[in-house]
């Protein structure tokens, strides 16, 4: 009979499986069976590490099948997805959603024939025009090759069949016939033929591209005020880089400033440590007019359409009602090692307005269920009569605790502890929200006020708020005018805090206070609010969602984060 399992060892158990542990090496740390440990992942509702490599597969091939049915290639879709092309085709004629080409019925060719196909590839034929003069495949050349001892042009069956696949995506980004020839070394009538076969379209014309600044602006064609450099341009520079000769030097050989060798060499080669550990430039011709290619090929595709762990993390926030700049910024933070997981606030402002029909914004409406996760252009506000809001001369409570008696170390937001408050006022002005900013980290803490916002009760709130989360963070704060305050004349908020108020009609006294506000109302209490009808609860999650909030000012960190830092405290939970 198996031993008894505490309740603690299990749900460190599923935990574990949780963060990624593989099932049966937490069954064996424990001595139990992975059966077991997968009965408690069922009762925790955990999914293990396999499931979920499964689940996500399954997304992969449920795209990979809506390209293909919308017109795609399986190799472009497989492309896309980054799924093997092999697996790709087998998962989609599995289904039923792609079908093959069926297999031309097998000629019989006399050894006579075959011996003159391959004196034909050995006197430097292609292989596959000579299979297309005979009538079968190129592949089927190549076997008679293999069996007789002949090399092609192009080297053997495996590499012939990488120019075709190298050829294909080529194809797919736009790059013009020609050009895929020359950069590859093939014949052009080749290549046509291959494009024939795929039933791709053909590109733009050279004229047009030009036009367009398109990526298939390869060998001969003027981009710009200058030349691009062609293949045998970057063979010279290869040689010379081989010979040990200077970019100046190379760049006189090829007619071409030193400027476009050196920035050349530089882009497309690599850094390598020789025999003395020294370190030196090494470029090799092919691989900079492949890479060239493929930085050259358009359309291309977006990361935030690729990387679909991003987009889980960039929906999450607009989820959140973070803005794009903010998002950006917790990118940089929490994914700093992974330049995968970097968007500049632009692209994601691009996936929600430019392309506003397009997936990403498709996707957030169906999470929220709701257009309002948005950003939005605020309402244009009324200008106010201009004998509204005039100071009153009877407010004791200010005599001697005016803004220009608080301490000059409150402007610079050097020292923390310094706050700002004010009230969000509900509808029919009875029930309100305290709202206090400490002003160098940002962290808010909110008041629920449902029934009243006279001074003892908005007195003794700010009481208790500040003593949840210690006094002793508490140096001064800034208030407006309001009567709600008129108490601390004779009460203190606590010991030590020193409350001061701002001038009149001076909001801009409490920025921090007053931008906080805002978002409030923004994101989460619309004007209007009644907040008798919001729970406690429900103030504290807002107050949790704004102190987790990102700030750009801190590079990505929380309000809560900063605090920490600013104190040197424990974790803030309040």
């Amino acid at each position: 009979m198996a031993g008894w399992v505490s309740k603690e060892i299990r749900k460190a158990a599923v935990a574990r499986v949780a963060a990624g542990e593989s099932p049966y090496a937490v069954a064996e740390d424990i001595g139990v069976s992975f059966t077991t440990v997968y009965d408690w992942m069922n009762k925790a509702g955990v999914v293990g590490p396999q499931v979920a490599a499964r689940r996500d597969r399954q997304e992969q091939f449920q795209q990979a099948a809506g390209l293909v049915q919308q017109g795609s290639t399986v190799s472009a879709a497989a492309r896309t997805v980054g799924l093997p092309l092999g697996t790709v085709r087998n998962w989609l004629v599995k289904h039923g959603v792609h079908t093959p080409a069926p297999a031309p019925p097998r000629k019989r060719v006399s050894q006579e024939v075959k011996d003159k196909a391959v004196a034909r590839v050995a006197a430097g034929e292609s292989p596959y025009a000579v299979a297309e003069d005979i009538g079968v495949s190129f592949t089927t050349v190549y076997d008679w090759m293999n069996k007789a001892g002949v090399v092609g042009p192009h080297g053997t069956k495996k590499q012939w069949r990488r120019l075709r696949d190298t050829a294909e995506k080529m194809f797919a980004d736009g790059v013009p016939a020609t050009s895929i020839a020359d950069t590859l070394g093939l014949n052009q009538a080749t290549v046509y033929q291959w494009r024939k076969d795929w039933a791709m379209p053909a590109p733009l014309s050279t004229a047009a591209v030009s036009t367009a600044a398109s990526p298939a602006c390869f060998d001969g064609m003027r981009v710009g005020v200058g030349k691009r450099l062609t293949a045998s341009d970057r063979a010279q520079i290869h040689a010379g880089c081989a010979q040990g000769l200077s970019a100046r030097a190379i760049a006189t050989s090829i007619g071409r400033h030193h400027s476009v060798v050196a920035r050349e060499i530089r882009r497309n080669g690599w850094e390598v440590i020789d025999q003395a550990g020294a370190v030196v430039h090494t470029y090799n011709a092919e691989v900079a007019q492949e890479r060239t290619a493929h930085r050259m090929a358009r359309p291309k595709p977006r990361r935030i359409d690729t990387n679909y762990r991003l987009r889980h993390v960039v929906v999450a926030g607009v989820a959140r009602r973070w803005s794009p700049k903010r998002i950006s910024c917790h990118l940089r933070r929490v994914f700093a090692d992974d330049e995968t997981m970097q968007l500049s606030h632009e692209a994601i402002y691009s996936a929600l307005y430019v392309q506003g029909k397009g997936s990403l914004r498709a996707e957030l409406e169906t999470v929220m269920k709701t257009q309002q996760v948005l950003i939005k252009a605020g309402k244009q506000r009324s200008p106010r009569h201009r004998t509204a809001g005039l100071a009153t001369n009877n407010r004791s409570w200010i005599k001697g605790a005016e803004i220009t008696t608080r301490p000059p170390e409150v402007d610079d937001r050097a020292i923390p502890g310094h706050w700002e408050g004010d009230l969000v006022i509900g509808k029919g002005g009875k029930s309100a929200l305290i709202t206090l900013i400490e002003r160098s980290s940002r962290y808010t803490l909110l008041g629920h006020l449902p029934e009243e916002h006279s001074s003892a009760t908005v007195v003794g709130t700010l009481q208790r708020m500040v003593k949840d989360l210690g006094a002793e963070r508490f140096k001064t704060i800034t208030w407006d005018q309001g009567s709600e305050m008129s108490l601390t004349a004779t009460v203190a908020i606590a010991d030590g805090c020193k409350v001061y108020f701002c001038d009149p009609h001076s909001p801009w006294q409490r920025p921090t206070n007053e931008n906080t506000n805002g978002e409030i109302r923004r994101r989460f209490f619309p004007k209007g609010t009644d907040f008798a009808l919001v729970s406690a609860e429900e103030v504290a999650w807002v107050q949790n969602e704004l102190n987790d909030t990102p700030i750009v000012k801190f590079d990505g960190a929380t309000p809560r984060e900063k605090l920490e830092e600013l104190f040197n405290g424990g974790a803030i939970t309040a």
